[in-house]
């Protein structure tokens, strides 16, 4: 090949005009290389149909007659030898167009009336399929066509096809932008609709969380008013009866009857009434003070230094009323001396739940029932565990699974909310900041063990 052609044929190869998408400057560019580099005044891009029934003038340039017409169609029907010869030729050589039998069908209408003798036409394809033809046609004397210029010819129609190639990446590209900010678009719209929706739910969560604390709190006042009236019942019985003593003794003094023997009776049965009374008013100052502390914590989050022996203590004293209508031992294990800086009401929030979940569900219908509350201290990890068990009826693979979940009951309609052991999973895991973990079989109660920091700050 001339060293003319070869040089085209790079600085096409080489131009950024093939390779940035854009298909209408490649074309530009190659017509223009083709009638530099084969001398001719005319060249022009054809495209085939899908079918390939048809063409149409996709771009033609002429030197000679200024603007042509570039809306021209060739049809199969019309020009069969010509598609023939496209469809299966490699290069379309016409040195005499007007009777070469590709070409000889465009004489009279075409070929003549423009002055064309000679044609050079080389079928394009993309992805091994013909989508169209560069067309050279040379005006003036008959021209043979050199081996040289068909295969530049046929190489600028090589990198036609690449040009293509470059075009269909950038399409795609638009189209995976466009799909992207589309993506992203939705995206953004789920994820403040998912954000609100959690907003909403956790609104819930916690107004739902407050009223099981308060019905909690509502049951344990119910419970502790029951058992406060025994005591305080007594201890108004036996001043009565004291009462009614002290008003005989005076009677007798009044009248000079009184005896020695009837002054001791009196004044033993005195001291006895006065005894009964001041025990029974210690017994429900204790538990009035067990559920004031009690109370106190339920409502309250904040942070604070409790002995941790002494608080168990006093928070399963709060429960009597309920673990004594379930016949319930309750043994606690824990160093007097273990001193936490915690969130004192969120641990007594667990032990309610925990010890109401076992009266109500794991003692239903038992006797001999037992609850056993466990602390081990390590040191090394500046942490406490406390182990919660009973020998309740246990749970199934399925309730095991599915216990902490929110509104999860198995005694729905029974008044179960399904909330309790949520409500000890969150406080655990958030306000304790600590680790909750649950083993149980049916028949062989459950064991709740909780990992916390010795101190929260």
């Amino acid at each position: 090949m001339r060293q003319q052609l070869v040089q085209l044929l790079y600085k096409v190869s080489t131009s950024a005009a093939l390779d940035d998408g854009y298909i209408e400057l490649a074309e530009q560019l190659i017509v223009n290389t083709i009638i530099d580099g084969l001398n001719t005044a005319r060249a022009s891009i054809w495209l085939l149909n899908s079918d390939n029934s048809q063409c149409h003038c996709q771009l033609l340039l002429d030197k000679t007659n200024g603007e042509p017409d570039q809306s021209l169609i060739l049809t199969r029907a019309n020009f069969p030898a010509y598609f023939s010869a496209l469809d299966t030729q490699r290069v379309i050589i016409a040195n005499n167009a007007h009777t070469d039998p590709a070409t000889s069908e465009f004489s009279e209408h075409y070929l003549t009336p423009l002055s064309i003798n000679s044609m050079l036409d080389a079928p394009l394809r993309f992805k091994g399929k013909m989508i169209g033809i560069f067309c050279c046609e040379h005006t003036g004397s008959f021209r043979q066509w050199e081996d040289d210029e068909c295969t530049f010819l046929s190489g600028l129609a090589d990198l036609y096809g690449r040009a293509l190639s470059a075009q269909e990446s950038r399409l795609v590209k638009q189209q995976l932008e466009v799909a992207n900010r589309y993506l992203e678009e939705r995206v953004i719209e789920r994820t403040n609709t998912l954000q609100k929706t959690l907003e909403e739910l956790t609104g819930t969560q916690e107004k739902l969380i407050e009223s099981e604390k308060m019905a909690a709190l509502g049951n344990l006042v119910a419970g502790v008013a029951h058992e406060v009236n025994t005591p305080i019942g007594i201890a108004v019985t036996a001043n009565s009866s004291a009462t009614d003593n002290l008003k005989q003794l005076n009677q007798q003094l009044e009248n000079n009857t009184l005896s020695k023997n009837s002054l001791m009776t009196m004044l033993a049965h005195i001291d006895e009434c006065l005894t009964i009374s001041s025990s029974n008013l210690d017994r429900a100052a204790a538990l009035i003070c067990n559920f004031k502390q009690t109370a106190v914590d339920q409502s309250s989050l904040d942070i604070s230094t409790v002995m941790l022996n002494d608080y168990l203590a006093n928070t399963i004293h709060s429960l009597t009323p309920l673990t004594r209508s379930h016949q319930v031992i309750t043994t606690i294990e824990c160093d007097n001396t273990l001193s936490l800086v915690t969130v004192s009401g969120a641990l007594s929030q667990i032990i309610m739940n925990l010890v109401s979940n076992s009266c109500v569900h794991g003692f239903k219908d038992r006797t001999n029932n037992q609850i056993n509350i466990v602390v081990h201290v390590d040191t090394q990890q500046n942490t406490y565990t406390l182990r919660y068990s009973d020998n309740g009826h246990g749970m199934s693979a399925n309730v095991l699974q599915n216990v902490f979940e929110p509104f999860f009951t198995t005694t729905r309609g029974n008044g179960g909310s399904g909330l309790g052991m949520a409500i000890v999973y969150n406080l655990a895991t958030q306000a304790l900041q600590g680790d909750v973990k649950i083993h149980s079989q049916p028949e062989q109660g459950i064991t709740v063990t909780f990992t916390f920091p010795l101190s929260l700050s």
